[in-house]
């Protein structure tokens, strides 16, 4: 499915008229068109000759993204989202591949279900040391009685490729055709290279090593894939993604695949499984999430749709983090950061992302920051150095925060991140020295994040400024 977001340009792809209705409202709250196969055309205004703005008949109403939660709190709902100027090019939202998300606790319990859905018997766990080491390995197993052909508990924070390496070998020797993810980011990136690297038969640390410079092979319509089920402990929402994320640690760089078939068949969000989880982890990996809103909705390809996403997630994670940090086991409050981390990912993966991610990523790569406390660490002083430049964007962020103006998110944001216990400067979570983080300005310069930032760094000088912030 295709968005396209200048009506002006319709006349390129309509065919046949869908029911949609004209509106005499000159400034429509929905200014989008729903392009399907049959495509569109816009009906004439009452009384002129003009085509009056398109408004589909089933958005006539407010809309209410995620209903009440069972526990009755009062969750802010979401408000009217002005109306953006008019883009100056035509910017085309791409939906995901269609996949099964299923929420609520207990929903680990159906994961039988789901692979006899996908006529998969041999399903391997793929989880990190910790998770497995935990309960929940033998509750998977209990949910797939004899359909678990192995366990493979050996995926390290950011995905060393050899890591990657071994499970996939072990998925293989187990002749696994589903892969369960069960864990964190690094986890759910691992299950697509593995998933990738089963289907299309790829073997060994070199062959994978080449496929992190891209493009990879894309794998045919008809090209067999192992199941992915992705069963997420922590908040970073990267089970939404086509995209895995992984080391190379001969280069010290993080490298990314991506293809729209490396996103997972189910994703079960069960807030039952997030309370082994270590409470910080758990909290930071959310901020990751709030990352993803924030820099998407002032992302290079931000549509009115995305907005919508981004603000109720600000919202959802805003409403479930304090209660989180309250009490650890609040499966409400837990859900609330799962659908806040989910509407967030689906913001941030179609709009594009900034610089606080791309910092991110070098924080990791260079350090070992994990990824959520890399957020913790950037987020808020990115905010605060694009504020000029992303003003009427950051305005809406500061309405869902609970502040006014632009430049009142950054520091709202670092607020939220100290009140939640975590670290707000690169000197407490593990960055050696300042030189050591000001070194990283040239890389910052390379980032791809740049050229849709809309702040970016004139120079070197400029770029070691902002890291200087950071520290």
């Amino acid at each position: 499915m295709r968005v396209i977001c200048n009506v002006g340009h319709l006349g390129a792809i309509a065919g046949q008229t869908l029911p949609f209705e004209a509106t005499d409202n000159p400034r429509p709250r929905f200014p989008l068109v729903h392009v399907s196969s049959g495509g569109v055309a816009g009906r004439k205004a009452r009384g002129g000759g003009q085509t009056a703005p398109l408004r589909p008949r089933h958005l006539r109403s407010r809309p209410r993204l995620l209903p009440e939660p069972a526990s009755r709190r009062s969750i802010p709902r979401m408000t009217e989202i002005p109306r953006r100027d008019p883009a100056p090019a035509i910017r085309t939202y791409v939906a995901p591949r269609s996949h099964r998300v299923v929420s609520g606790p207990g929903a680990v319990a159906r994961l039988g279900e789901h692979l006899d859905r996908m006529g998969a018997r041999r399903a391997f766990i793929l989880t990190g040391r910790s998770v497995g080491q935990g309960p929940l390995p033998e509750r998977l197993r209990a949910a797939a009685p004899d359909r678990i052909a192995g366990v493979f508990d050996g995926i390290s924070a950011h995905d060393p490729l050899d890591d990657v390496a071994a499970a996939v070998e072990a998925a293989r020797a187990a002749g696994a055709d589903a892969v369960v993810s069960l864990g964190g980011g690094a986890v759910m990136d691992a299950g697509k290279f593995v998933t990738y690297c089963l289907g299309m038969e790829v073997a060994g640390i070199a062959e994978m090593r080449a496929l992190l410079t891209p493009p990879i092979p894309a794998p045919g319509e008809r090209q067999a894939m192992p199941a992915q089920i992705a069963i997420p402990t922590t908040a970073s929402a990267a089970e939404f993604t086509g995209v895995a994320g992984v080391l190379d640690r001969e280069s010290g760089a993080k490298r990314r695949i991506g293809h729209p078939r490396l996103l997972p068949d189910v994703v079960i969000h069960d807030p039952e499984a997030v309370l082994p989880t270590p409470p910080d982890l758990w909290l930071s990996s959310a901020i990751r999430s709030l990352d993803h809103a924030v820099e998407g909705l002032y992302g290079p390809r931000a549509t009115p749709y995305t907005d919508g996403l981004g603000l109720e997630a600000i919202r959802q994670l805003l409403h479930g983090l304090p209660a989180c940090r309250r009490d650890p086991s609040d499966l409400a409050a837990i859900s609330a950061v799962q659908a806040g981390a989910w509407l967030s990912l689906s913001c941030g993966s179609s709009a594009g992302t900034g610089l606080s991610h791309g910092i991110g990523y070098l924080l990791g790569g260079t350090f070992g920051v994990p990824h959520g406390i890399c957020s913790c660490i950037t987020l808020h002083h990115v905010a605060a150095w694009v504020a000029p430049a992303a003003g009427p964007e950051l305005e809406r962020v500061a309405q869902a925060l609970g502040v006014e103006g632009a430049a009142a998110v950054g520091p709202a944001i670092a607020r939220l991140v100290t009140a939640l216990g975590q670290p707000i400067r690169a000197r407490d979570a593990g960055v050696p020295s300042r030189e050591a983080l000001l070194d990283l300005a040239p890389q910052v310069l390379t980032l791809p994040h740049v050229a849709g930032s809309p702040r970016r760094p004139a120079d070197e000088a400029d770029a070691r400024a902002l890291l200087e912030r950071m520290w």
